[in-house]
């Protein structure tokens, strides 16, 4: 994503960006127009954060945020939220049995991007991967879907696809692609150690490069004729079953036994 700046468009995303530690904006941009209170208690906590607060016009926060709504607020982000190869080393080096990742695996639409973010969040991931130069990234629209997300996650974008899922495997995490065509459901695989999810492109889904560095696929059922699910729809069956799956182990195993 380079370091030019960035945007981040609306109340949800720029508070979350403002209340980060450190915080995440350089800039507050807002309509000089609006004069609500939720429009003042932003502007005064941007300021009591040390954020430069700049008055303008909607024309010129139309030009800021392009297609995406901004409700009278965008921040300014100094460079792309992503972290890099180095930071990932350090992430990786404290992996452990309840891990769990999530790979975004070239997502084309960013409103999908931002949606599996605030999912992975929701979630509480331990990180998300994306190909630096392949899908969408994390595009304003994106930012915006996201209402905050970003702000909770370890979110890496790098090059190298196939050595990053390498690494991903020497460091023992599992790496479990979603397909349609998957033999095994969701629900008859064993989530529980450290695993990392994958999710494809809504075009043409999970890329054989990276089919090639999956331990397994699996498929998520589906009833009737309905053959696959929105990509951000899929990511929350397939985290939330293995949160399921790990409490259920967790409980089983701290069950007292009887005499």
């Amino acid at each position: 994503m380079g370091t030019e700046n960035m945007t981040l468009c609306g109340f949800h995303a720029v508070e979350a960006a403002i209340r980060a530690d450190p915080v995440q904006i350089s800039e507050l941009v807002h309509d000089g127009n609006r004069k609500d209170q939720r429009i003042n208690q932003l502007l005064s906590r941007a300021r009591s954060r040390g954020v430069r607060v700049r008055r303008s016009d909607r024309a010129a926060l139309d030009r800021l945020a392009g297609t995406v709504r901004h409700q009278g607020v965008v921040g300014l982000l100094p460079h792309a939220p992503a972290k890099g190869l180095s930071e990932f080393k350090e992430w990786r080096a404290q992996v452990n049995q309840e891990t769990l990742i999530l790979l975004l695996d070239g997502i084309e639409d960013p409103r999908n991007v931002g949606a599996c973010l605030r999912t992975a969040a929701a979630a509480g991931v331990d990180g998300v991967i994306m190909p630096a130069k392949t899908g969408a990234g994390l595009t304003p629209a994106a930012l915006r879907v996201a209402e905050g997300g970003i702000h909770q996650l370890n979110v890496f974008e790098l090059e190298s696809w196939t050595h990053v899922l390498k690494k991903l495997k020497e460091a023992g995490i599992w790496i479990i692609g979603t397909s349609g065509d998957a033999d095994t459901s969701l629900y008859d695989f064993d989530l529980s150690g450290p695993l990392g999810f994958v999710v494809g492109s809504e075009s043409s889904g999970v890329r054989q490069i990276t089919r090639k560095q999956c331990d397994a696929l699996v498929r998520i059922p589906a009833a009737g004729s309905l053959s696959s699910l929105n990509v951000s729809v899929a990511t929350g069956v397939a985290l939330f079953e293995a949160i399921r799956q790990r409490r259920v182990k967790t409980n089983s195993l701290e069950a007292p036994t009887s005499p």
